[in-house]
């Protein structure tokens, strides 16, 4: 559990930070949501999902901890859909239940690509976990 609290600290204050800013953005110039499209973000979630699986992995944890790590970032786009732009700004609940899951979808990805990269790597982690014992 600690592996999960120090790998998920800085990307997760890293994606609330960029989630505020788009929804304070879109606020204030509602004709970005026709900027920002899903080929905008998935970039950006699949780099943060990496760096929380990576970053859970090199923490001490498992394999298995990297993955719950894209499952707790995924529910940040989640929230910041369903509340940010669903409750405050009032789009259509079809579009924000989509954008929610693919937000979810792509920092769940982008925690395999980087679990996958860094149970692959070799080293030894904190913790004294290797790729042996993942």
């Amino acid at each position: 559990m600690q592996s999960l609290v120090r790998g998920l600290t800085w990307p997760i204050a890293t994606l609330i930070g960029i989630g505020m800013t788009h929804l304070l953005a879109e606020l204030l110039r509602p004709e970005l949501r026709d900027v920002i499209t899903s080929a905008t973000v998935m970039p950006i979630y699949l780099v943060a999902g990496a760096w929380a699986g990576a970053s859970t992995v090199r923490s001490g944890g498992s394999a298995v901890h990297g993955i719950v790590a894209g499952v707790v970032m995924g529910l940040l786009p989640v929230g910041l859909q369903l509340v940010g732009f669903g409750v405050i700004a009032g789009r259509d609940g079809s579009t924000v239940v989509t954008s929610g899951a693919l937000g979810f979808l792509g920092l769940l990805w982008g925690s395999l690509l980087g679990t996958g990269l860094a149970v692959s790597d070799g080293r030894r982690y904190a913790g004294g976990a290797s790729v042996d014992s993942i």
